[in-house]
C-alpha cells in the first residue's frame, strides 16, 4: 500500500508515467512553467536541479529591430547587448534565448560572468533588480539551428516566451526572446473566478 501511494505522488509530480500492459517508467525531465516571475535559474533551482548556460553568442551591437526598440523604450541605432545562450537543467538543454539590453543602461555587461544569472548580475552588480515582466507565449516549430542548439529533432514543437523586464523605476531592463524545449515545459497555475 505505502509503495502504490508513492507511485501514485510520483505519478502526480510527473516523475514517472505508467503504459498499460508494459509497466511504469522515469518520465524525462519537465519543468512546469508557473505563471509568477522568476529567473529561469531560480526556477530550476526550485525544483532541486542544477542551473547552468552554455553562451551562444554576446555581442555590442546596435538595435536595428522597431519591436526590441520599443520594448526597451530607447531608439533605432542605439547601443544594445545581444546576448543567446542554451539554458540547462541538470545538464539537459530546456532554452534557448536571446536577450537584448541597453548598452547604456548597463554599460559593461560583456565584462561579467554571463553563464550566470543575468537577473542577479543586475540586482547585485547593477543595483537594478527585476521586479515585473510582461510575457507573450506562442507555440512554434523549431528551426534547423534552434533543433541543433536544444539538441532535438528540427521542427519539433516548441514554447516561445518574449518576456520583457522592468525595474522597480518601471525601465525596461531586457527583453528576452526563449524558446523552450516543447516536451520539457508545460504550465501550471490555478484560476479563480470573478465574484
Amino acid at each position: 500500500m505505502t509503495v502504490r501511494q508513492a507511485l501514485v505522488a510520483l505519478q502526480q509530480e510527473g516523475m514517472i508515467h505508467s503504459v498499460p500492459g508494459l509497466g511504469t517508467y522515469v518520465s524525462d525531465h519537465r519543468m512546469s512553467k508557473r505563471l509568477t516571475f522568476v529567473s529561469f535559474s531560480q526556477e530550476v533551482l526550485e525544483r532541486g536541479m542544477t542551473p547552468s548556460s552554455k553562451i551562444v553568442s554576446a555581442i555590442k551591437t546596435t538595435v536595428k529591430d522597431q519591436a526590441v526598440a520599443e520594448s526597451l523604450n530607447i531608439s533605432l541605432g542605439d547601443p544594445v547587448y545581444k546576448i543567446e545562450r542554451v539554458r540547462f537543467a541538470d545538464k539537459i538543454p530546456m532554452a534557448l534565448e536571446e536577450s537584448y539590453v541597453s548598452a547604456n543602461l548597463i554599460p559593461g555587461l560583456l565584462d561579467q560572468n554571463l553563464s550566470e544569472s543575468l537577473y542577479e548580475i543586475l540586482k547585485n552588480t547593477y543595483e537594478k533588480p527585476v521586479m515585473r515582466a510582461e510575457c507573450v507565449v506562442s507555440p512554434i516549430n523549431l528551426t534547423k539551428r534552434q533543433a541543433d542548439l536544444l539538441d532535438t529533432d528540427a521542427k519539433s514543437a516548441a514554447l516561445s516566451f518574449v518576456v520583457v523586464a522592468f525595474d522597480a523605476r518601471g525601465r525596461a531592463l531586457e527583453r528576452c526572446h526563449s524558446i523552450k524545449h516543447g516536451d520539457r515545459y508545460d504550465f501550471k497555475y490555478s484560476i479563480q473566478a470573478e465574484s
